[in-house]
């Protein structure tokens, strides 16, 4: 996700500019986005991948807010509404909440600046959300704290080789 690219660091082109030199400035907007003016308004220009970055980074900004929100709420001791979206952050303790919310930050910070994906941060969400999920399995539960049914394993006897 690279958006190093400033959103208003822009070329400014009327609308009559742009009839006339619309190749132009369309050349223009491969590389910066261009501000058209009309009357009183202003529209953008810039390539649709740049627009789908910048929306998914606010969708991505978005989640991560609302997953910082419901762990403040939770480390508060206030309950989450079976419903709720992160409802499944519940299974962690303090501790685990805090590292998750540093994880997560950090994952986000790299992603905004596009040192990695928004694949990345949806990663360790969904890695935390599984964990959570084993969690609260009563079954891996049972698993883990069942006593251990080791078997020892003996020796393999190997037969000679047939020779032909």
């Amino acid at each position: 996700m690279a958006t190093a690219q400033l959103v208003f660091d822009d070329v400014i082109v009327s609308a009559t500019a742009l009839n006339r030199h619309s190749g132009e400035i369309l050349d223009q907007a491969m590389e910066k986005c261009v501000t058209i003016m009309r009357n009183d308004q202003a529209f953008a220009l810039l390539r649709r991948e740049q627009a789908a970055e910048m929306t998914a980074l606010l969708r991505s900004a978005q989640q991560t807010l609302d997953l910082f929100h419901a762990i403040e709420r939770v480390r508060s001791g206030a309950a989450l509404d079976p419903a709720d979206d992160f409802e499944w952050i519940t299974a962690f303790g303090a501790n685990d909440l805090e590292d998750m919310a540093a994880e997560v930050y950090s994952a986000y910070a790299k992603a905004r600046t596009g040192e990695t994906s928004l694949d990345e941060l949806d990663a360790i969400v969904h890695e935390w959300r599984e964990s959570a999920w084993a969690t609260r399995s009563s079954d891996l539960r049972a698993a883990f704290n069942a006593e251990a049914d080791e078997v020892v394993l003996t020796e393999p006897i190997l037969e000679p080789a047939a020779h032909e």
